[in-house]
């Protein structure tokens, strides 16, 4: 997740300056083209992948696709054409897909129940904190060796490798063992690598299943399904573009010369708000942190769309509480969809939600230069004011309450038809 972050914020970053543009042709097509590269190729990955990873397991998968993302960063520093960035960052994005489908499920099925929520929040303050780091880098390059940009697009290459050797020997999930009739496995690694018995979590009421993707749209899940596409699509939507292009949008607010270091700001107040909503996750419950920031989200960016009738100050700080609101909510998507769907199809059911979210990030972060070119800052933040409302109202109808609530419980297939899910809370099910 850092890295994922991390390769989205030095692709903007490097963006942001003039020398990329001029020595390698970036027109604004093309800059359209490859700020939304690695999100299409997330799309793919996620979909895609996250089915072979529910078939084949999560421990082969988890090292092919950082392999892949690791060359692939590499071969950044050599680029010459604006074409050969937006191969690489699709590229890119299909091994970052692929670890969403990966990576937090499998965390998901190891975490104890008590505290599932504080271990996948931490993955999503990791992306976060990619950003900013990668940002970070960015603004300073730009600022003092303007010319080293190929150094900001390579730069992903060394927390890649960190992770390739910190990933080293790490065991299958036991979970997705037994799903695949493969107890005595499973045991060894919960006994063994992790030292407990089977009866400290719910291992035992594991069931083995065929893994089927079209069970993501049966009437059992269709719901869940919908509902995790939609609301992971609303939180990144307006936030992939107006961080992606933060700069642009703050000099249209009028900060003029100082909108690269408000943007750099901007990147922290965010990160803030991920670590309250990670503070938060495990102690106030899912649900509340979603719905109301995601409210908070639109208000502030309707006041945004205000821009003309208010101060400079107060547009900024309006702004700048959207982007503290996005963080509260925003280690969310590294939670919800982990735990509503069962073993079986886990990581389809994430590759899918990953994999819908970044098409609209990828739509919001390829339309968002053309509409302030176009039509301005205003009607700009009202559109995504209003994926914001869209995500706060869909929310409010279908966020389950899964906090402390066993993965064989909330995945369970009868969750939505026999009475499981009232009133938004998740209820455990009755024994006999």
């Amino acid at each position: 997740m850092f890295i994922d972050g991390f390769v989205f914020a030095s692709v903007a970053s490097a963006l942001a300056g003039t020398a990329m543009a001029r020595d390698i042709g970036v027109t604004s097509t093309w800059n359209s083209l490859i700020s939304s590269s690695t999100l299409i190729g997330t799309f793919f990955g996620g979909l895609c992948l996250g089915y072979v990873t529910d078939r084949l397991g999560r421990r082969p998968m988890f090292t092919i696709d950082l392999s892949v993302f690791l060359g692939c960063a590499v071969l950044m520093f050599f680029v010459t054409a604006a074409w050969q960035v937006f191969v690489l960052g699709l590229v890119m994005g299909l091994a970052v897909g692929a670890d969403y489908s990966i990576g937090s499920p499998l965390l998901a099925e190891f975490a104890p129940t008590s505290k599932r929520g504080n271990y996948l929040g931490i993955l999503e303050i990791l992306w976060n904190v990619g950003y900013v780091v990668a940002y970070l880098v960015g603004y300073l390059v730009n600022t003092n060796w303007p010319d080293a940009w190929h150094y900001t697009l390579a730069a992903s290459a060394i927390p890649a490798v960190a992770c390739l050797l910190i990933r080293h020997g790490l065991p299958e999930s036991p979970r997705w063992l037994i799903s695949k009739g493969r107890h005595k496995e499973a045991v060894d690694i919960v006994e063994q690598d992790l030292g407990v018995s089977m009866d400290t979590e719910d291992w035992r009421d594991e069931q083995a299943e065929e893994t089927r993707y079209r069970e993501l749209f049966s009437p059992e899940y269709l719901r869940r399904t919908v509902f995790t596409c939609v609301f992971w699509i609303c939180i990144v939507l307006p936030y992939f573009a107006l961080t992606f292009f933060q700069p642009t949008v703050l000099r249209a607010i009028g900060l003029g010369g100082s909108a690269l270091a408000g943007a750099l700001l901007g990147t922290f107040i965010a990160l803030v708000g991920a670590a309250t909503g990670w503070f938060l996750v495990d102690r106030v419950g899912r649900r509340t942190i979603l719905i109301w920031p995601m409210f908070g989200c639109a208000l502030a960016l309707f006041l945004v769309a205000l821009g003309s009738f208010l101060p400079v100050w107060l547009t900024t700080v309006c702004f700048f509480g959207y982007l503290l609101s996005y963080g509260i909510m925003s280690i969310l998507p590294g939670v919800y969809p982990e735990e509503v769907f069962p073993t079986s199809i886990r990581t389809s059911g994430v590759g899918l939600a990953s994999a819908a979210s970044r098409i609209g990030a990828a739509i919001g972060t390829f339309l968002l230069p053309l509409s302030l070119d176009h039509l301005g800052l205003s009607w700009s933040m009202v559109f995504m004011g209003v994926v914001s409302l869209i995500g706060g109202v869909t929310s409010l109808m279908w966020a389950p309450e899964t906090n402390n609530v066993r993965l064989t419980q909330s995945g369970h297939r009868q969750a939505d038809g026999k009475g499981w899910w009232v009133k938004g809370a998740l209820v455990p099910q009755r024994q006999g």
